[in-house]
């Protein structure tokens, strides 16, 4: 039964999915769901409140603004309910906004399921699931972001990957960034330029002066190949 319920691109995860359910709190052999996010439909059941998709994310978005604030144990909860819920979810918008929230609790089993996130088929989910660790933020989000930047196949998950590097402003992506430079694509070098200008606080108009200006930045230290490939 419960095969039915996981979507197929998911099931490539299922190590880390597995992770993420280790431990969770259960009774009945019900997982725990105190914001009714999974609630039966109406006609499950009479007297079943129907909480709407609309709803749930209402939800998600108040729960990821309180996240960072909740005692340890509640931040436990509601991670294991959302690690539960987000494998079995078929609407696209409601799992982009479960990777948003889960971004907001600082534990192992929430960055597990931002990486499987990584591997979701949607496009757009793995468009939020960059948004996603740039509001995570860390060394590890900026590593994650130079290695989808430098290496996805789809150009609109590469422009989102961009997008987060330049909120995180980490020195250590100008590697990754400069290669975007070098780029075919033009919204890729317009994107990696915008995010040159948030890390440095430089304003240069081409492509060339960007250029220029990372590479007489580096021209002492080893080279972007090599400073890519100490970072990956």
């Amino acid at each position: 039964m419960l095969s039915r319920l996981i979507k197929p691109h998911w099931i490539g995860a299922l190590g880390l999915i597995a992770f993420c359910l280790a431990g969770c709190a259960s009774e009945g052999g019900k997982w725990y769901d105190p914001l009714r996010l999974w609630a039966r439909k109406e006609s499950d059941g009479p007297k079943i409140k129907v909480v709407t998709n609309a709803d749930r994310i209402k939800m998600l978005r108040n729960l990821a603004k309180q996240a960072r604030t909740l005692p340890p144990a509640e931040q436990e909860r509601a991670t294991d309910e959302l690690c539960r819920g987000l494998p079995k979810e078929q609407d696209i918008l409601m799992r982009c906004q479960i990777l948003r929230t889960l971004a907001m609790f600082p534990n192992p089993r929430a960055e597990a399921m931002l990486s499987a996130g990584l591997r979701d088929a949607d496009q757009d989910v793995r468009i939020a699931c960059c948004d996603a660790w740039a509001l995570r933020g860390g060394k590890e989000a900026n590593r994650v972001l130079c290695e989808l930047l430098t290496g996805d196949t789809d150009n609109d998950v590469r422009l989102a990957a961009a997008r987060g590097l330049g909120k995180l402003k980490d020195p250590q992506s100008l590697p990754a960034l400069s290669l975007a430079l070098d780029d075919a694509n033009a919204a890729i070098q317009f994107r990696a330029i915008q995010a040159l200008k948030a890390i440095t606080g430089k304003n240069f108009k081409t492509v060339p002066e960007w250029r220029e200006y990372v590479h007489s930045e580096h021209k002492e230290s080893p080279s972007v190949a090599d400073r890519l490939r100490e970072l990956f």
